[in-house]
């Protein structure tokens, strides 16, 4: 509880993961399934009718079903390779681009993105982008991304 309300204080959105009585629990608006998640959410609308639903995907069989699961935005992961050995391929920028063209919802990129390829992420049909390495040098170029209209 205490760090729920360090959030709200602070202006960040906290989102719950695949638990419907921690979500109710901690009175939120922010419901993430992961991709592993098949069970269906879209009732949870008719409780909630302000509830934020996000899912990940990593092909498209995964984003229609994250679809049917009521979500809103879908995080779409492995646009680029990572130093990772055991997670094996990943989809680019042509053939992110010819995925989510497909699908009339919200996509946010994540996986792979660092300084290297920061660039290419502006050719991406994406409303945001998450990054965990090279965060602190992606700084500078950040301000400049989100000057592009969408």
């Amino acid at each position: 509880m205490k760090f729920t309300s360090n959030c709200k204080s602070k202006r960040i959105d906290l989102f719950v993961a695949n638990s419907l009585k921690l979500l109710s629990l901690l009175k939120t608006n922010r419901f993430y399934i992961s991709a592993w998640n098949k069970k269906y959410y879209k009732n949870l609308r008719k409780f909630n009718n302000n509830i934020e639903i996000v899912g990940s995907a990593h092909n498209v069989k995964e984003i229609k079903e994250k679809i049917e699961q009521g979500c809103s935005q879908i995080f779409l992961s492995r646009i680029f390779e990572t130093k990772y050995r055991f997670k094996k391929g990943f989809l680019g920028v042509t053939k992110f681009n010819l995925i989510t063209r497909r699908f009339r919802i919200n996509f946010i990129a994540l996986g792979g993105i660092n300084i290297k390829n920061f660039n290419q992420i502006k050719n991406l049909n994406i409303i945001g982008f998450a990054m965990s390495s090279d965060k602190k040098k992606a700084g500078k170029y950040i301000p400049a991304f989100f000057k592009k209209t969408y």
